[in-house]
């Protein structure tokens, strides 16, 4: 095993923390308001920090992608920056949302268009999520497998038990307790208890590789990469195929179009105690992950150093050797970094990731795990039935679908095999789903003449064009591909494609996405036209409620409306300090996208920017901020966090419960 027993010790001590704070969130629970969104009492910084850094699924994509197509990645990556910005700064979609008071997404699609479309959707978006998470297990599993240096199998009472079940069976237990026992409540402590824990574990882990690798020989590794697929220079990088500058330009595109729409947090996005502290919440995000940010650069861009240069051949030997036993390319592909790793990090650094890893791994599950079990009783079954069930019998629901996920996470992941990278297979399952879904929320929430049949429509096309997709991909190669070959053995676009569809799942994403979008727009403007009382469904007017409303000064409420700082979000809602960290938040931002664009710029039209000016682009980019600003940060949200805690206890026990409130929609 990789762990010493010091690893395991620190790993154990997380763990049982986790479980115990799962269990003490239970009491808080008195109905289904309270498991599902924390009867909406969490402040800005626990929304903030309890949020998972992702899962450990997660932290695998990311590397593999790095590992594979380098820095720049992040640098097209970059192009989103203003479009996130934006996001987090108006709200978007996050406010209007929040001012349903909606459970989740498909009650508001009933209170936007009717009952039968909630069902479908909410059908929809449960089958796109599970089959999602379904792979979630399987690839946890293996990473704690090879990372933890776990024997292929265990002898127990003479029966020889397979480790990879086994695992996924312990993490799953521990992620289905902590959200059936506290649900939302008991996912948002735990998640804060983890978090808290991790940032400080970044910031170890930051100065490590920092000390270990010298920046040079960082970047002479990465230097070793074939002609057109340099690993530091984004415009050395034509012959990349799957992370590309289109990539992140369909990426920006879903990023605008989607946002909210995918429900993996849907308990999370419903909790904020009011509109405004959701959208502090989003803000308060950018600057949480500055380290973290860093780290998870870091470890691949070494592991490829590692893997590459002939002066750390004595750690890459083991590593080669573990992956030469690997005959699945995409498993190995999916674990060539969490091996350099497991060689790399000295006793306590190891258990300090290994809390990394059973963290992520926990903290985003029993979050996907709650909102697919929630999701499937409260827009699927309950609409179903057409009348809400007693509370006894609901709670008891609510529980047994989360315990449903898990167990089909476990099954698909023990019989389905990954046949792509993940992120392709998050953007394919998502589209399932999200292809038609941006078009609904966003025309619900902003287009009062947005209609019924155009949301049947705009969701239908994009659930075609998605799941469509993913069934030819799986059967392209052993099925599809060897009937068109009958038809046209002498096609040769067909031959350059024998092993693997054309069509990436970022396409097939983006097809579908613009597809749903434009028959949206025409049925709503062509075919039977009603115009919608939004301000009922968004409590605005005569409708509103007095706890959602933030209070403020007359005299800025009266201020005019068109300035620069309504313009980027920055209401009469926000305080002094709320507006110092709006416009260091825009600052930052922007800063970072104008240097990009001038960047781009140089180099397509002149010779300037070389490699050597690269490498040394990409320690100032990476390397200071963190250190610096991303410690000081990670200080003073966990503070902030404290406090949210300690006040969303307080308002649990003495704040006013809703027993009626359980995401039934009134007519």
């Amino acid at each position: 095993m990789n762990l010493h027993w010091i690893d395991w010790s620190i790993l154990i001590a997380v763990v049982v923390g986790v479980i115990a704070i799962g269990a003490y969130s239970k009491r808080y629970v008195r109905g289904v308001a309270d498991f599902m969104a924390a009867n909406r009492l969490a402040g800005r910084y626990l929304l903030s920090i309890s949020v998972s850094f992702g899962g450990a699924i997660t932290l695998v994509a990311g590397w593999e992608m790095v590992y594979r197509a380098g820095l720049p990645t992040h640098w097209w990556a970059m192009m989103s920056l203003p479009v996130g910005l934006l996001i987090v700064l108006t709200g978007f979609v996050i406010y209007r949302f929040r001012q349903t008071r909606a459970l989740t997404l498909a009650q508001f699609l009933e209170m936007r268009y009717s009952r039968r479309f909630r069902l479908f959707a909410g059908t929809l978006c449960w089958l796109s999520g599970v089959f999602n998470y379904g792979v979630f297990p399987a690839v946890t599993a293996r990473f704690i497998i090879y990372f933890f240096g776990l024997p292929a199998s265990v002898e127990c009472f003479g029966l020889s038990i397979s480790m990879f079940p086994l695992v996924m069976f312990t993490y799953l237990a521990i992620a289905v307790y902590t959200a059936c026992a506290g649900g939302q409540i008991g996912i948002m402590l735990t998640g804060f208890f983890t978090s808290a824990i991790l940032m400080v574990i970044f910031v170890v882990m930051m100065f490590f590789f920092l000390f270990k690798f010298d920046w040079d020989v960082i970047m002479s590794g990465l230097s070793v990469a074939s002609e057109g697929k340099s690993m530091i220079n984004p415009f050395k990088t034509g012959a990349v195929k799957d992370f590309n500058v289109f990539f992140f330009l369909i990426g920006i595109f879903g990023t605008i179009y989607g946002t909210r729409a995918w429900q993996g947090n849907s308990g999370q996005n419903a909790a904020a105690r009011t509109p405004h502290e959701a959208v502090l919440s989003g803000i308060i995000t950018t600057w949480r992950g500055l380290v973290s940010g860093l780290v998870l650069i870091l470890i691949p861009i070494c592991a490829y150093a590692v893997m590459h240069l002939p002066q750390f051949a004595d750690i890459a030997a083991p590593v080669t050797q573990k992956l030469a036993g690997i005959k699945d390319p995409m498993l190995q592909s999916q674990m060539t970094v969490p091996l350099v790793l497991a060689e790399l990090l000295p006793v306590g650094l190891m258990g300090m990731f290994a809390v990394v890893v059973a963290s992520c791994a926990i903290c985003c599950d029993n979050g996907y795990l709650h909102s697919w079990g929630t999701i499937l009783i409260q827009d699927v079954i309950t609409p179903m039935r057409g009348k809400p069930f007693d509370k006894k019998n609901h709670m008891l629901l609510l529980r047994l679908a989360i315990v449903g996920v898990a167990a089909f996470g476990f099954t698909f992941s023990m019989l389905f095999p990954l046949k792509d990278f993940i992120l392709m297979y998050f953007a394919l399952t998502g589209a399932i789903y999200l292809g038609g879904a941006g078009s609904v929320i966003i025309g619900g929430l902003y287009w009062d003449k947005g209609t019924t049949p155009a949301a049947w429509t705009a969701l239908l096309v994009g659930t075609i064009l998605g799941f469509g997709g993913l069934l030819v991909q799986q059967v392209w190669a052993p099925y599809l591909f060897p009937c068109l070959l009958e038809f046209w053995p002498d096609w040769s676009w067909l031959a350059a494609n024998k092993e693997k569809f054309p069509l990436n799942g970022q396409l097939i994403y983006f097809i579908a996405m613009i597809t749903a979008l434009l028959s949206y727009i025409l049925i709503s403007l062509f075919g039977p036209r009603k115009d919608f009382n939004m301000d009922k469904m968004l409590r605005r007017g005569q409708y509103a409620i007095a706890d959602d409303v933030a209070h403020v000064k007359k005299e800025e409420q009266l201020k005019k409306r068109r300035s620069f700082s309504r313009l980027i979000g920055i209401t009469s809602e926000f305080n002094r300090f709320e507006r110092f960290l709006s416009y260091s938040t825009f600052g930052w931002t922007i800063g970072w996208w104008v240097i990009f664009i001038i960047g781009t710029v140089l180099s397509l039209t002149t010779d300037l920017v070389t490699d050597k000016i690269w490498q040394e682009f990409w320690w100032w980019r990476l390397v200071p901020f963190a250190v610096v600003l991303g410690t000081f940060c990670s200080g003073w949200i966990i503070i902030g966090g404290l406090k949210d805690a300690k006040q969303l206890f307080h308002d649990l026990r003495h704040g006013y419960f809703d027993e009626n409130d359980d995401g039934s929609v009134s007519k």
